[in-house]
């Protein structure tokens, strides 16, 4: 890749960690604040709110947007000034994350479908959420397992099996560092269903989990430098 290539993949990354930390700052100063309209997800009493009013969304764009300039312009000052932030050639850290965020959330597809149908209407299932919390989790480890496994291997790496194994043994922990962000997050803002709580948790809980990834390639790459053979 030139130099030019390197410049501009540099800026995107700040671009997209300036967003996300811009969103993540602005929706914990927006707090609760915001109203949204409760309406019924089970029988048992969870419940679940729209959003009541397109105003909410003005806010996370324009965060957005100022978070990316500003990463970008950083980005490309730190280019320009010598300092370049990349892995190496063969390090395929980028697929391992999308791999494995892409594999949980199909996993978590039961649980987001019924979320989306909550926003148009009531929805009664008739049993405890807790079932479709538990599939959806199980499902998600597995398909983000797989996913991992299936990338590497069709890039021909020759770390796919230890990496997936880091992942298989780190994933667990992540989810519960997830989980445990995103339930601090909302306990912080209240457990308010606004706008403002559901964009900062699902931003720090996907946030984790990518770290969660990056750990698992960047322990497998690391024993590789240790000269340890891949095991087939």
């Amino acid at each position: 890749m030139g130099q030019d290539g390197q410049m501009w993949k540099q800026a995107l990354g700040f671009a997209l960690f300036g967003a996300t930390v811009a969103i993540v700052t602005a929706a914990l100063t927006q707090g609760s604040a915001q109203a949204s309209a409760t309406i019924t997800l089970f029988s048992g009493g969870t419940t679940i709110s729209g959003f009541a009013g397109k105003s909410q969304w003005a806010w996370p764009i324009e965060a957005a947007v100022i978070g990316a300039v500003l990463g970008v312009l950083t980005g490309l000052v730190l280019h320009l000034a010598g300092v370049r932030i990349s892995g190496g050639q063969d390090n395929r850290m980028l697929r391992t994350v999308v791999a494995g965020l892409v594999g949980v959330t199909l996993g978590l597809t039961p649980l987001l479908v019924l979320i989306s149908m909550a926003f148009t209407r009531s929805v009664d299932i008739g049993w405890s959420p807790l079932l479709v919390y538990a599939v959806s989790g199980l499902l998600a480890y597995g398909l983000s397992v797989a996913a991992v496994f299936g990338v590497l291997r069709a890039a021909g790496d020759r770390l796919t099996v230890r990496t997936t194994r880091a992942v298989a043994a780190m994933l667990p922990v992540g989810a519960l560092a997830a989980t445990a962000a995103g339930v601090g997050t909302a306990w912080k803002l209240g457990f308010s269903t606004a706008a403002p709580t559901w964009i900062a948790v699902v931003l720090l809980v996907v946030l984790v989990l990518a770290v969660t990834f990056v750990a698992a390639r960047a322990w497998a790459l690391r024993m590789q430098a240790r000269d340890f053979p891949e095991v087939a």
